[in-house]
């Protein structure tokens, strides 16, 4: 009997142990990612545009010409979390990445048409506006994270 009591009172104490269930993980990545995102506006040239993204321009071309939504935009980009970690990044400059920009994620949506073709941009995106929540379905990215891309803006694929 002693036995069943103490095992009974051990689960009951294992049970009320605090454990982080992905609700928990979630907010707090949520909470490093805000700091994070904080400590991205703070950089030299930096300005937090709509939705929270923030831009940071590391070389201006000045072409005057600019992408829109609706196009189809030649990049090339190095994506990293907020930890540093390489998460993607674009081949070489000789292979451009080509997406549609109106198929991408709303941070690039926003960012990308206030950045002249030819410029270098860093831009810092909060999950609301890059993968949400889910994060991706590989575990590259958790759910909630901001996310730090360096991209640069060659051209509108015609």
């Amino acid at each position: 009997m002693k036995t069943i009591l103490s095992l009974l009172t051990f689960s009951l104490f294992a049970s009320s142990i605090a454990v982080a269930t992905p609700t928990d993980d979630l907010a707090q990545e949520k909470q490093l990612s805000t700091t994070y995102l904080e400590k991205m506006a703070e950089e030299t040239n930096a300005k937090i545009i709509e939705q929270g993204i923030v831009v940071r321009p590391i070389f201006e071309s000045g072409s005057g010409q600019f992408a829109k939504v609706t196009d189809t935009v030649k990049v090339s980009y190095h994506l990293v979390d907020r930890e540093g970690r390489v998460v993607d990044e674009s081949i070489t400059s000789d292979e451009l990445a080509v997406f549609p920009l109106n198929k991408l994620i709303k941070c690039w949506q926003i960012a990308i048409p206030r950045i002249s073709i030819g410029s270098f941009y860093k831009i810092s995106c909060p999950s609301d506006v890059a993968y949400g929540d889910k994060g991706t379905g590989d575990g590259a990215i958790k759910g909630g994270a901001a996310l730090t891309f360096r991209l640069t803006v060659f051209g509108i694929q015609n």
